[in-house]
């Protein structure tokens, strides 16, 4: 088998957290008197950093404001999701399966680094994955491939020889852009809204099997 690595996204794929985020984001809204619905939240907003999606509900946020806003609902987030944290079904299965067959794995996602601690750490999921890149590791969001490209190069392998599991339009299309095959998780979509080279519900949907032939 040729050297290969999956990357993962974290909100989505990690987890299925797409409802809570969307709870947060809704709480905040309101508190700050801004427009948003769940059409928005899909198909503009989910994938990207922070400081884009303030920006995207409130056009002429300050940096200062963008700082509390964002802070604020990643605060919120993780007291919402707290009692329910769990990771996707079938996903420490992948990963065993992926130590097994020595295949490197790395998370490139658009969360702030308290949400990854409090994911990955809370989940005791940290010695699988080689890399964890968050918000602080690039400059432009998906779909942007900035943090895909950053992803292989941290494992040491061209974007061809890499995997990369998704959930957000955004994410998939910054997947593509990076050169990789990408599987989709239709968490935070329907799977007639994705476009990718496999979509799945969930990982028990997959072996590790299938997901060398789809590199190789």
């Amino acid at each position: 088998m040729k050297k290969i690595g999956f990357i993962f996204d974290m909100d989505g794929v990690i987890v299925d957290n797409h409802l809570f985020h969307y709870q947060a984001w809704e709480a905040l809204a309101k508190t700050y008197h801004l427009n948003l619905d769940s059409n928005d939240y899909r198909n503009h907003i989910n994938g990207r950093t922070i400081g884009e999606i303030v920006k995207y509900i409130k056009k002429d946020a300050t940096e200062k404001e963008i700082k509390k806003i964002g802070t604020e609902k990643e605060a919120l987030y993780r007291k919402i999701y707290q009692p329910f944290l769990s990771p996707t079904k079938g996903l420490i299965s992948l990963l065993n399966a992926a130590n097994k067959h020595e295949i490197p794995m790395c998370i490139g996602t658009s969360a702030p680094k308290e949400n990854v601690h409090f994911t990955i750490n809370g989940l005791g999921l940290s010695h699988y994955f080689h890399t964890i890149l968050d918000d602080r590791s690039v400059t432009k969001g998906k779909p942007n491939p900035e943090i895909y490209l950053k992803c292989a190069n941290a494992l040491g392998l061209r974007n061809d020889q890499c995997l990369v599991f998704e959930d957000a339009i955004s994410g998939i299309k910054a997947g593509n852009l990076a050169g990789s095959k990408v599987v989709a998780l239709a968490t935070s979509h329907l799977r007639s809204e994705l476009s990718a080279d496999l979509i799945i519900d969930d990982f028990t949907q997959v072996t590790i099997a299938q997901l060398v032939n789809l590199i190789n």
